[in-house]
């Protein structure tokens, strides 16, 4: 079986821009809350968010379908489920204990001045967590912060499990054996819009929406045919993309002031973020479908970096705001400083056998292979 390094590299890369996207929220007051807000709002800083959050989640989603389609091939089923709940249920159900009370003590100070300690504060974190989800995280409530993609990932992984079972007893045929032509492909915006106006919503999409990513990564992108057809369009992906992020994102949203471009519930939200996750599936299959010593590393980390790095950023975030040095060098602090703790963290994580587990690293072979 050929390995698709450009999917695992478009992965990592999505996950290390989340260290600049997340600093950037830091420097987005007005526009966005945050467990720790600078002083120094940014229009710079909004505009890089909005390049980044139509896309960056539903091209996860649909990753995590493409691998999907090449770990069926490989498990069973129950295989499968067994390595979902050790590789998403497992460290969710951990960085609930372990990550998110962490981010919950530096917002509870920031937002409301607490001054007391962190076991106060995660009592308090845990306490509030009857009233979910109704409550705030960012004042320091119970939240699940970002581990929400793990979450939403287990459960669409079940559901779609489902699917592709009910689809084969219906038909008696693949489900990941479909061939449409491109511009069909980017018409599936439309439905992905539609959904997300049921369901619960996070990051700008619905849980039946990323569910639609998935599908749409285990049926379709994981074929080779479309595959060749994104590449061979890649350049003319990236240009759409470009001027609906500046042309209509940035403009429209941002210098105009139209707000509801922001959020899923706009038709050019979901076509931006769509055109930008099938622009990169076809820029990386083009520049990034390759493997050495560097990449194997930060596929590898990419999946404990991202349950870690939230928790640290905040806290970074909060001693360096304050900082007497310029804005653009406490954001620049932010993502290094960030990074660099992240990383450490991972390095020592992974060399504990029974932490590890709970941050999703499993054995060496394991290690290897795509979440």
């Amino acid at each position: 079986m050929v390995r698709l390094h450009f999917i695992d590299n478009l992965r990592w890369i999505a996950i290390l821009l989340l260290f600049p996207t997340h600093a950037a929220f830091v420097f987005c007051a007005g526009w966005y809350s945050y467990y720790v807000l600078s002083p120094y709002s940014s229009v710079a800083a909004h505009c890089f968010t909005v390049a980044i959050e139509p896309w960056i989640m539903p091209l996860l989603f649909c990753i995590a379908g493409i691998s999907t389609t090449f770990a069926l091939q490989k498990r069973t089923s129950l295989a499968y489920l067994k390595e979902r709940a050790e590789r998403l249920l497992v460290p969710f159900l951990a960085g609930m204990v372990l990550v998110c009370p962490v981010i919950a003590y530096f917002a509870l100070k920031f937002h409301t001045g607490y001054e007391g300690s962190y076991a106060g504060a995660v009592v308090h974190f845990f306490s509030s967590a009857s009233a979910f989800p109704n409550t705030n995280g960012m004042v320091g409530e119970f939240s699940v912060d970002h581990l929400w993609f793990l979450l939403f990932l287990f459960i669409i992984s079940l559901a779609a499990l489902c699917l592709i079972h009910l689809w084969q007893r219906l038909f008696g045929s693949r489900f990941n054996s479909i061939v449409i032509p491109l511009p069909v492909l980017l018409v599936l915006f439309v439905p992905a819009w539609f959904l997300n106006a049921a369901g619960p919503n996070v990051a700008g999409y619905s849980l039946l929406s990323y569910l639609l990513f998935f599908l749409i990564g285990y049926a379709l992108i994981a074929s080779d045919d479309v595959q060749e057809s994104l590449e061979e369009n890649w350049a003319l992906l990236v240009a759409v993309w470009i001027v609906l992020t500046i042309g209509v994102m940035w403009i429209g949203g941002i210098v105009l002031g139209h707000w509801e471009l922001f959020w899923g519930s706009s038709p050019v939200f979901v076509l931006t973020g769509w055109t930008g996750a099938l622009a990169l599936l076809g820029a990386g299959r083009h520049l990034l479908n390759f493997s050495n010593a560097v990449t194997t590393y930060l596929s590898a980390a990419s999946y404990p970096v991202y349950i870690i790095h939230h928790a640290i950023l905040v806290a970074v975030a909060y001693y360096l705001i304050d900082a007497p040095v310029p804005p653009v060098a406490q954001y620049t602090l932010i993502v290094l400083i960030s990074l660099f703790v992240t990383f450490a963290c991972y390095e020592i994580i992974r060399r504990i056998p029974v932490v590890r587990v709970l941050f999703g690293i499993a054995g060496q072979k394991k290690e290897e292979e795509p979440a």
